[in-house]
């Protein structure tokens, strides 16, 4: 029969595989929740992440860990819908009860969260601009209702976005109210990040155009590190979130100056 001691040993090894198949599958873990997961304390948490870093496992972040290299890949628009359903629709109806108005201009961006945000649309006079194709397919509904207006341009097949100058030129030449962005990842360090550069371009030019910009973004994105810079966490007035975002994030992002809503 195994010591006391092997036997602590092994569950020390089990857990960290856990931890680190955990960062891989989902991209980033807090130290409270794999605490609680495992009824342990946070020291020893604090060991396994940092174990598991010097192994290159992962990388270790302030309130938990990432996987170790940025996100490069890009899943396809029906996949993505699909993830954190719940939360995203939360989300989307948040955004829309409590920052949009009658008679508003809006921009969409066409991530899966803010598209969310049209079956929530019950206003008088309100004028929708997006580059998405979903999304137009959704408001299409609405009408008359809506006003709708599609920026053009060259249509993507993973994301069902239009890109490229025309659609950067659209929204460069619009004067809206608010735009509501989506993202594949924040960290206090890296700021908010996606994969793709004609993307990124078209949501820079969204963000020239408007008074405030209103980001959706469920917890799992918390943490997560994708390819390139789209913007600064210093030029996003208000971030919506769900429950399960990492408190101590939170709180940063709140001392910088950002409005931190948590859609319950």
């Amino acid at each position: 029969m195994p010591s006391s001691s092997t036997g602590a040993k092994i569950l020390t090894e089990q857990r960290r595989t856990i931890i680190a198949d955990l960062v891989a599958q989902q991209g980033s873990v807090t130290a409270e929740e794999l605490g609680k997961r495992f009824a342990v304390s946070h020291m020893t948490i604090y060991r396994d992440l940092k174990m598991l870093e010097a192994d290159s496992k992962l990388r270790f972040v302030r309130g938990g860990a990432v996987r170790d290299a940025p996100d490069t890949s890009e899943p396809i628009y029906s996949s993505k819908r699909r993830v954190h359903k719940k939360q995203k629709e939360l989300i989307a109806a948040y955004a829309a009860k409590h920052f949009i108005t009658d008679g508003d201009f809006v921009i969409l961006e066409a991530g899966t969260t803010v598209s969310l945000m049209v079956k929530s649309l019950r206003f008088k006079h309100l004028t929708v601009m997006t580059n998405g194709l979903e999304t137009v397919n959704e408001a299409a509904t609405m009408l008359p209702e809506l006003t709708v207006m599609c920026s053009g341009g060259i249509l993507r097949d993973a994301s069902h976005t239009f890109v490229g100058p025309q659609a950067e030129q659209f929204f460069r030449e619009m004067r809206c109210k608010t735009l509501f962005l989506g993202a594949s990842g924040l960290t206090l360090e890296g700021g908010i990040t996606d994969p793709n550069p004609l993307e990124i371009q078209v949501k820079r030019a969204m963000a020239t155009s408007v008074d405030r910009v209103v980001l959706l973004l469920d917890s799992s994105k918390f943490g997560l590190r994708s390819t390139s810079l789209l913007l600064p966490v210093t030029q996003i007035h208000t971030l919506i979130t769900d429950a399960g975002a990492p408190q101590s994030d939170v709180d940063e992002l709140r001392a910088l100056g950002v409005d931190v809503r948590i859609a319950r």
